[in-house]
């Protein structure tokens, strides 16, 4: 045994002998099934509680920026043929999958039976097709009429939940009133024209759909007294998550003129899903913890019942460094399989979230996630490979870790004093 290798065949089987259940010693095998199915069940939990909330997050993002743009570049001051030609730059970026000016204006909108806040946005009709949430895209604003008629005409497209609350459906008229009025003689006279709902939009946030018209760009500068003027480019990208190179790439094309992402918009929300998934990660990070810390319980246990083999195999000349491996391993062997499993059956419930979801609901009786008050048709679950590895690895880790110390009280026994007491 002197002359084994490290980890070697000899302190595997012990290792492996001392963990397989015996009648006199059957609680020691009790804890270490427990320690198993602990570290098991907690790397299958947070691996589908952090899939479910990245499915979570993921759909919210994508509601939130289905209706705004991912990159604003403000242009403000300059001449539109200098805007245009800065917008065709800025689309030929790599990662810029649309990118076209608008102009934006806070308005009352009124109705005959109610009145509410909305903003305007003004878009070119070559560009409708551009935003994600307008369902049939260009042939929808065509058939609609956007942008037909004199100075763009008068058809407007109106957020669904906006035309609801006006108690408005498509071809009613909506009037809209501009903060900035015209000079007269009986002094400022609001600015205000009716327009027709040439159809509705969803963009998957009812916060925009309570408050967003698109209006045709020759309209909107008309309306709002901003001719031959655009207010901003809005950059639409592969990935919205990768913000900062192309934030760079158009601050060197521009120069001084500002440049703002999504999230500094959107900052309160972003950061606000951001600590909250964090913080979910630290609390499933100290459960694993806890959970492996049964492991020292069934070590010591293990330590003790096997004091007697420890002082004979120090006797016979085994090295305190193979008695400390033996006991390592005997942590190591529960927190493997039971985060490789855990990992297992985590992957498999969050690739089969839709089953297990159903056969929850047919076990209760009832729907275990209400579509009509979650406003989603399923439970969303999107698998980081990432996060579970690194969950995997968390365990497997803590589980080693934590039988460090017993393992060396084992080592340090005193063959002598152990015999003598045995």
């Amino acid at each position: 045994m002197a002359k084994a290798a490290p980890f070697g065949q000899v302190e595997r089987a012990l290792a492996w002998r001392y963990l397989r259940a015996r009648r006199q010693h059957g609680g020691v095998s009790l804890i270490s099934i427990i320690s198993f199915f602990g570290i098991m069940l907690a790397v299958m939990a947070l691996i589908v509680i952090m899939s479910v909330m990245a499915g979570f997050r993921s759909t919210l993002l994508n509601a939130l920026l289905g209706g705004q743009g991912h990159v604003f570049v403000s242009v403000q001051g300059l001449p539109e043929s200098d805007v245009d030609v800065l917008t065709g730059d800025i689309l030929e970026l790599e990662a810029v999958e649309h990118a076209f000016p608008f102009i934006e204006q806070q308005v009352l909108a009124t109705s005959e039976y109610a009145r509410t806040g909305a903003m305007v946005r003004g878009v070119r009709t070559e560009d409708i097709g551009a935003l994600p949430y307008l369902e049939g895209g260009q042939s929808t604003a065509d058939a609609a009429g956007f942008g037909e008629g004199r100075n763009g005409g008068d058809v407007v497209l109106v957020g669904a939940f906006l035309a609801q609350d006006l108690g408005l459906e498509i071809g009613d008229k909506i009037t809209l009133i501009a903060p900035e009025g015209v000079s007269g003689p009986f002094g400022v006279t609001p600015r205000s024209k009716a327009y027709t709902i040439g159809d509705t939009f969803t963009t998957g946030s009812v916060e925009l759909d309570k408050l967003y018209v698109l209006m045709p760009m020759q309209q909107a500068q008309l309306f709002f007294n901003k001719r031959g003027e655009y207010q901003a480019i809005d950059a639409r990208l592969f990935n919205p998550m990768r913000t900062e190179p192309v934030m760079a790439e158009i601050r060197s094309m521009t120069g001084n003129l500002p440049v703002q992402d999504w999230k500094q918009r959107r900052a309160s929300y972003f950061n606000a899903l951001n600590v909250e998934r964090g913080m979910m990660r630290v609390i499933m990070l100290i459960l694993i913890t806890i959970t492996a810390l049964n492991i020292i319980t069934g070590v010591v246990m293990l330590v003790k019942n096997k004091t007697r083999d420890i002082a004979i195999l120090r006797t016979i000349g085994t090295p305190r460094g193979a008695i400390m491996r033996i006991f390592i391993m005997i942590g190591a062997i529960l927190g493997l399989t039971g985060a490789l499993i855990g990992l297992a059956f985590g992957v498999l419930i969050v690739l089969n979230i839709g089953l297990v979801e159903g056969f929850l609901s047919t076990v209760l009786g009832r729907d275990v996630f209400d579509a009509e008050v979650y406003g989603l048709d399923g439970l969303p679950a999107e698998l980081d490979w990432g996060e579970a590895v690194f969950t995997t690895l968390w365990a497997m880790g803590m589980s080693i870790l934590v039988t460090i110390w017993p393992a060396w009280n084992a080592a340090r026994l005193d063959p002598v004093d152990a015999l003598r007491f045995e």
